[in-house]
């Protein structure tokens, strides 16, 4: 499904517009969560005027005062995707045939952008394909009623395209940029970007790298460089692919401000073949993808001015299994706790002809500072688990909160029930637990076999956050079109004491009655990937201009949302009483009921494989 975010306006909508559904008047009025859009621009200048694709959040600071994200220039199904993180793009397309062909090979598509952003070009200028922003809260407006309307807080632009390594006065952009963590109380974001292109002799273009880590202070844009270890035959990074690094989080330790992310330690396969056969555009070969052995990194940017180039020591020693020297061997931490980080380590599974894969992982501190990653036990699919390995791609480890539980997901590489399913798990890590080293499923199989379900970010009361099959999203997926995702809240501790009521749809979160009727924003909350302490929400999704459109998914504005806690609704079971949409039966106001079941009548009897 091809969405873009420059078919109509991205200026802000704050006035809600609602479907309405003639139900009995609940207990409360209330919607739980108030909506709040993040403004982007598609100004040629300064804003996303190349994107067309995959709008997502990738960053929120600990209290949600700022907020990052990507967008895409180039075709993909993978709304994720991330250089550094394998589980985002190394699985299957599930669209039929013909649409991953496009997808996967066409014009401007995933492998040839993917091949062209890594490989010096020789004659045509390179252009950017991962286009990143950071925005800031500014509270002018207050929620006034709990109904979604005016006046709301806004959101100021600080970057509305970051710039890193590239220069915000080139007329051609040509590096790519991604922010993978702000911390908003030590105040600097990182992440990671490419070098850009240079035309020294006016008839080919060079760079110097392929990916650096960085780390950008937010009260003076400061950059500073994270370099990787020096390891080609001269021992100077900018010969031949030059590594790569890319920063993850930002800690203070021993007073100390420190970057933790990862960086290459050696090609595959102790050569560059690995790396060029990764770069050859073949889907077969891209289990050898980045071409690197990379690992754990920390780098001390405490005393680091702008413009700094800093260089790290590894921080993990050793993988979850390494075998195969010429698979990829590899580290990704994602989130920790304060004493325990989480993330996923390659498993080599295979053999060297097909590769590692990655496995949810958490890293413990050794007395002298480094860590030791340890496999997540007891990730487990239904059936025969001596098919794991077949039957599975990666699982991964996104978040911990402060009583050791761990969120994550396991992917299938097989077919279930029609559908390469994904599936979110709980694992217990806390020693003096009762449920210690037990993996939970809450969304497995539900409520069929094979059903969707990702988590992405867990808080400190249990909630957690993330997506699952849209509602009517019932039939088989592959080689069909890939299901449409609704966010989702959950409650862990509900869950574990038996509560029928554990989970709910964003979407009924933020409806609402007036007048007796349950309005519904036009809003379709896709993506979760955030949650704070106090329980306010980043989502990605959808926005439509009427009824209609948001019936039939068709002409979509693709937005950033942050739902906000209604300090006046406390009881999530006395909401209002709302409609799930693609099985209640609409009534316009001031127009006929039977005209609106007529507009309704092929929604019963079609299923929309084709969505705008």
């Amino acid at each position: 499904m091809k969405k873009s975010i420059l078919n109509c306006s991205m200026s802000l909508v704050f006035a809600p517009l609602v479907l309405s559904a003639s139900l009995a008047h609940a207990a409360q009025t209330e919607s739980y969560y108030l909506i709040e859009e993040i403004p982007l621009s598609a100004d040629s200048e300064t804003g996303l005027a190349e994107a067309n694709s995959n709008l997502s959040i990738t960053a929120v600071s600990e209290e949600g005062e700022y907020v990052a994200g990507n967008v895409l220039t180039f075709r993909t199904s993978f709304r994720f995707y991330d250089f550094s993180d394998r589980t985002t793009y190394d699985y299957g397309c599930q669209y039929a045939s013909e649409v991953c062909r496009l997808f996967l090979y066409g014009d401007n598509s995933f492998y040839e952008t993917y091949r062209d952003r890594l490989r010096e070009q020789k004659s045509v200028q390179y252009l950017s394909n991962v286009l990143s922003f950071v925005a800031e809260n500014s509270v002018s407006g207050n929620h006034t009623d709990g109904k979604n309307i005016q006046p709301l807080p806004t959101w100021d632009t600080v970057k509305e395209k970051l710039y890193v390594f590239d220069d915000i006065s080139n007329e051609i952009y040509t590096t790519d940029t991604r922010v993978n963590s702000i911390n908003n109380t030590l105040g600097w974001a990182v992440g990671y970007d490419s070098a850009p292109f240079i035309d020294d002799s006016g008839t080919s273009y060079t760079r110097d790298f392929i990916q650096r880590g960085f780390a950008y202070r937010l009260s003076d844009q400061a950059k500073v460089t994270l370099l990787p270890t020096a390891f080609s035959t001269s021992g100077e990074l900018s010969d031949e692919n030059g590594g790569v690094s890319s920063g993850l989080q930002v800690i203070e330790k021993d007073g100390k401000t420190l970057v933790i992310g990862m960086a290459s330690t050696g090609y595959a396969g102790g050569s560059t073949d690995s790396f060029n056969e990764c770069q050859t555009g073949n889907r077969e070969n891209y289990y050898r993808c980045s071409g690197f052995h990379t690992q754990a990194w920390v780098w001390d940017i405490t005393d680091a001015d702008d413009g700094a180039q800093v260089e790290g020591t590894q921080l993990v020693d050793g993988y979850v299994r390494s075998r195969y020297g010429e698979a990829a061997s590899y580290n990704l931490l994602k989130n920790g706790n304060g004493s325990v980080f989480v993330g996923t380590s390659s498993d080599d599974v295979y053999n060297s002809t097909n590769g590692s894969r990655g496995r949810a992982a958490f890293y413990t501190e050794n007395e002298d500072g480094t860590y030791t990653v340890n496999k997540i036990p007891n990730i487990k699919i239904d059936g025969d688990n001596s098919n794991f390995e077949d039957a599975v791609s990666h699982t991964w480890a996104n978040d911990i909160n402060d009583s050791s539980l761990v969120i994550g997901n396991l992917r299938f590489v097989e077919v279930k029930s029609r559908n390469r399913a994904v599936e979110g798990f709980i694992y217990d890590n806390d020693e003096n637990s009762d449920d210690y080293e037990s993996v939970v499923w809450p969304l497995r199989n539900k409520p069929f076999s094979g059903a969707n379900s990702e988590f992405s970010s867990i808080n400190n009361d249990g909630l957690l956050v993330g997506w699952v099959d849209g509602l009517g999203e019932d039939q088989p997926s592959y080689n069909g079109t890939t299901r449409r995702q609704s966010a989702i809240l959950l409650d862990i501790n509900r869950y574990k004491e038996g509560d029928s009521s554990y989970f709910w749809r964003l979407n009924y979160l933020t409806c609402y009655e007036q007048d007796g009727e349950a309005e519904i924003p036009y809003y379709r909350i896709e993506h979760a990937t955030h949650i704070t302490e106090e329980g306010d929400i980043f989502a990605s999704g959808f926005h439509y201009e009427s009824a209609n459109d948001f019936i039939y998914g068709i002409n979509p504005r693709a937005v950033l949302l942050k739902l906000t806690r209604n300090p006046n609704v406390t009881d999530i079971d006395d909401v209002a009483a709302c409609p799930n949409v693609e099985e209640v039966k609409y009534e316009r106001k001031g127009a006929s009921s039977s005209l609106w079941l007529l507009l309704l009548l092929p929604l019963v009897f079609v299923r929309r494989f084709k969505k705008s």
